[in-house]
């Protein structure tokens, strides 16, 4: 069923109509390619089979053009073999009872001028005993390949059609070169002329309803009106792809619309292409490689067309279909594809590289083009493609999103410009850097390989230091040994750096500090160089590459604690409302807290100041900027709000990996134990991966964990030691991070070595009082309160609660007054009440400690003769896991009500009130009513 074609099929309808009246009809449908002038004839051909005519039929074809009469013999053969004898008879008798010579195949002599009239009367001849039998109807597809002969024929039969039972339907291809031969234009102008429009909304509807059986979506058929442009051929061959693919005429099905390339349109294309004649191919090929977009002067340039060849040839095409309207761009992707085979296509490729470069266009304009180009390039190309990449390096802003795509231009500018560049020396080592300034962001191992390979081949110091500057700080310690040399020889001025502004000097500095940061005489230093930064900071802060020594010297401070955290708290805040989160993110394939942003993140949580921290960071998935889970994560653990840390999709406590060894990393474990945070999944076996006292460190914090879940404290003071004696191999002392030492002590505690206990809780105390943080300090002084008990552990534990609220941290200023209540409480003080309520209320607030998912930080039994006064039992680091009904009675059960009064207050049974209360015993770990009290 053809849609859309009511009046096309009227008029032909009317010729068959003419035909049997004896008094035919000529007409000649045109249009562009596949526009549906076969499928008329197909219908017309049915309509005049059913009406009792004879269908004479042809097709043309551009490969059969010069064969003469071939058109006549495609229209008579079939009939003749078909016939009886009789009927050739008949119908041979008018030249003799021989086969006409047209169709004996007999050649014209070129001598003999009327022999080809002679034969031309003949088939007329034999069309009219055919027709007086029974009407005729000649049908001819793609005329303009037909051939000569056979057109005078046609042309003679059209002239004298209207006295004879026959009509004639053929078909021609507008704007192709042959139809514009004068037998061609003759038959059409003697013809009615009929055009295939292009299919309406209605008719596209009805295609696809009709090839899938039901109505397609809106959506779906605005796309396919599309795509097609209202062409048959294509609409019916791109719906035959998604049947093939198992789609439907739904929107979810628009991508294979729009990306199918059927192999059957893509030859009818290329065969309309090897019909054109030289200037339209050239044509073709020049607009596919400059593509839509190029300048009309550029593309006739390189089709080597004068203006009026170029308005015949963008006419002549657009009449085929294959040009749109405006004459910028193809009808369908496919007639690009096939405009031009491969080796024309990198020729003119070429071609259009060099027309651009005289013509002073811009480089990246001429790049693109070489890029296409497989064979060796010329000099010159290659100083365009050095060009183009300064170019796009330059228009790069470090807060766009294109600066870290996956591919970027200006790096496959520079590799080309490599492979094909046959300079030496000092010239070679500059492309090497230019192209490790390009990989910098997306590839940065790669640009450290560079870098490597082209700091011998540089010829000056400051050449040198420029391309040291191109390694990322966070990945110098994995560099070569001779590259790591190189940074400390240009930081120490062994190999002297002249610069007038200090960038190049200030980077290096970054970098250098950064190579010594698991070494405690290196990290002695960056703090040492921080106090010069704290006392002058607008110097620092000035500039992009102070910011960048700034954060790095500022990580160091967190590490080992050697700055104070105020000094490192202001510092940080300044560098957060100067720099945008999106400019210091890590560079493709650097672990996140690696990073420039993860170093500040980790400073700021380290000084107990995540709160601009949550302003800060981008927590947007979708932007190319957003901050990662980890960081966030650690961010939410220095607020005290592990459960929405562990909500986060992804990161460390998502996956429930080993994570990679950075600090960031182990201080994100420490947190997350620390701030009882879901486990990290169960205890690693065996060695950690990779090597190093950061890799070890790690995995035996997260085997601390796992031990500390599975109530293996044995194994967890082992680890734990043995994790803090590898951090203190590097250095990394800040209890603010790595409070390993107060878990130990309440580990120790229990064991009963209340002497070895103290010393940790000491050295821990020490520690976090010169560093300052609140959260520290105030977790130091809870623990050693908690471990000596009477009136000097309540001092220190009143002394937590105080320090404390200046904490952003609130459930570990709850922790601290659960601690103090619970030595209260133990004294009779009227106070211990109140403090234990508003500590279990900050801990629910702040959502920590689920006993099914935490990891349980060890805890102490009270010290000697001190009650109920020591460290908090377990029962409080589970108090969530109650229910709301068990919340309730255990809530008046602290108040000191008994069972009956609690069942009459609640409206239920004594029996319930006991359930609830037994639940609640053996999730909190008390033995009854009295140490509920304490424990609650």
């Amino acid at each position: 069923m053809l849609h859309g074609r009511d009046r096309e099929l009227g008029t032909l309808r009317d010729a068959v109509t003419r035909a049997a009246d004896g008094s035919g009809a000529a007409v000649v449908v045109g249009g562009g390619v596949g526009s549906g002038r076969t499928a008329l004839l197909d219908a017309v051909g049915v309509a005049a089979g059913r009406a009792g005519l004879t269908v004479l039929r042809a097709a043309s074809a551009l490969v059969e053009r010069d064969f003469e009469f071939g058109v006549a013999r495609q229209l008579f053969d079939p009939l003749l073999a078909a016939a009886g004898a009789d009927a050739r008879t008949r119908w041979l008798a008018a030249s003799g009872g021989r086969l006409p010579a047209a169709l004996a195949a007999e050649p014209l002599d070129p001598a003999e001028t009327h022999e080809e009239q002679d034969r031309v009367r003949e088939l007329q001849a034999l069309l009219a005993t055919v027709g007086a039998e029974r009407p005729v109807l000649v049908l001819v597809d793609d005329l303009q390949w037909a051939d000569t002969a056979s057109l005078r024929w046609l042309n003679r039969l059209v002239a004298r059609i209207p006295d004879l039972p026959v009509s004639f339907v053929g078909t021609t291809l507008h704007g192709d070169p042959g139809a514009g031969r004068p037998p061609v234009r003759g038959l059409a102008g003697s013809a009615v002329p009929l055009r295939s429009r292009p299919l309406g909304p209605a008719a596209v509807r009805g295609m696809v309803a009709g090839r899938f059986g039901r109505a397609g979506d809106p959506e779906f058929l605005q796309v396919c009106e599309e795509v097609s442009g209202g062409v048959p051929s294509v609409l019916r061959a791109v719906l035959d792809e998604v049947v093939a693919a198992g789609g439907g005429p739904v929107a979810a099905c628009i991508p294979a619309v729009r990306s199918a390339r059927p192999a059957g349109l893509r030859e009818r294309f290329a065969r309309c292409l090897r019909a054109q004649d030289d200037a339209a191919r050239r044509y073709l090929g020049a607009l596919a490689v400059l593509g839509p977009a190029a300048d009309p002067a550029v593309v006739a340039r390189l089709a080597e067309l004068d203006p009026h060849g170029l308005r015949a040839v963008q006419g002549q095409l657009t009449e085929q279909g294959l040009l749109t309207d405006d004459h910028t761009g193809f009808t369908h992707p496919l007639v690009r594809d096939v405009a031009a085979d491969p080796a024309e296509r990198e020729r003119l490729h070429l071609r259009a590289a060099r027309l651009l470069h005289e013509t002073g266009h811009h480089a990246q304009e001429v790049a693109a083009h070489l890029l296409a180009v497989a064979a060796p390039l010329d000099g010159w190309a290659v100083e365009v493609l050095r060009a183009a990449a300064h170019q796009t390096t330059t228009a790069l802003r470090p807060d766009t999103a294109d600066d870290h795509d996956d591919d970027p231009v200006a790096v496959r500018y520079l590799r080309r410009a490599l492979l094909d560049s046959d300079v030496r020396g000092h010239e070679r080592g500059a492309l090497l850097v230019e192209l490790a300034a390009a990989e910098r962001f997306t590839e940065p191992g790669t640009a450290v390989r560079h870098v490597s390979q082209a700091l011998p081949l540089l010829a000056s110091p400051q050449d040198r230091a420029v391309a040291l500057t191109l390694i990322d700080p966070s990945t110098v310690r994995e560099v070569p040994a001779r590259v790591q040399e190189a940074v400390r020889a240009a930081d120490a001025g062994t190999d002297p750096v002249v610069d007038d502004e200090c960038t190049v000097a200030v980077r290096i500095r970054a970098r250098a500090r950064r190579l010594d940061e698991q070494h405690p005489e290196g990290l002695a230093r960056s703090c040492a160089l921080l106090r010069e930064v704290v006392a002058a900071p607008d110097e620092h802060l000035s500039t992009a590459a102070g910011r960048e020594l700034v954060g790095v010297l500022l990580h160091a401070a967190a590490l080992t604690g050697g700055v104070p955290a105020a000094d490192v708290a202001h510092l940080g805040e300044r560098l957060l409302r100067i720099t945008p989160a999106r400019e210091v993110r890590p560079p493709h394939g650097i672990p996140p807290g690696d990073g420039p942003r993860g170093l500040l993140v980790l400073a700021l949580v380290a000084a107990d100041r995540p709160r601009p921290l949550e302003d800060w960071l981008v927590p947007d998935p979708t932007s190319p900027a957003a901050a990662t889970a980890d960081e966030l994560a650690l961010v939410l653990l220095a607020r005290g709000r592990p459960a929405a840390a562990a909500a986060l999709p992804g990161g460390v406590l998502r996956e429930r990996g080993v994570p990679a060894s950075a600090a960031f990393d182990t201080a994100l474990i420490a947190a997350a134990i620390e701030a009882r945070a879901p486990a990290l999944g169960p205890e690693p076996a065996g060695r950690p991966p990779g090597g190093g006292l950061v890799a070890h460190a790690t995995h035996q914090l997260v085997r601390a964990a796992g031990a500390l879940r599975a109530d293996r404290q044995d194994l967890a003071l082992e680890c734990l030691l043995d994790c803090g004696r590898h951090l203190e191999h590097l250095g990394w002392s800040n209890p603010a991070l790595f409070p390993w030492r107060s878990w130990a002590a309440r580990l120790l505690r229990r064991r009963g070595a209340t002497g070895a206990a103290l010393e940790w809780a000491d050295e821990e105390l020490a520690l976090a009082r010169a560093w300052g943080a609140p959260a520290a300090l105030g977790r130091a002084l809870r623990v050693r309160g908690s471990l000596v008990g009477g009136a000097a552990g309540a001092t220190q534990l009143r002394e937590a609660v105080e320090v404390l609220r200046d904490s952003a941290d609130t459930a570990a200023l709850g922790r601290a007054e659960i601690a103090l209540g619970r030595h209260l409480a133990g004294t009779g003080a009227p106070e211990g009440e109140a403090l234990l309520r508003r500590g279990l209320r900050r801990i629910e607030e702040a959502g920590a400690g689920d006993p099914d998912t935490a990891t349980p930080v060890p805890t102490v039994e009270p010290a000697a003769g001190t009650g109920d006064d020591g460290e908090e039992s377990a029962a409080w680091l589970v108090v969530d896991a109650l229910t709301d009904a068990e919340r309730q009675v255990v809530d008046r059960v602290v108040g000191g009500a008994t069972n009956k009064m609690i069942a009459e207050e609640l409206g239920v049974s004594r029996r319930a009130v006991e359930k609830r209360l037994t639940s609640a015993y053996r999730k909190l770990g008390v033995s009854g009513r009295s140490a509920l009290r304490g424990a609650d």
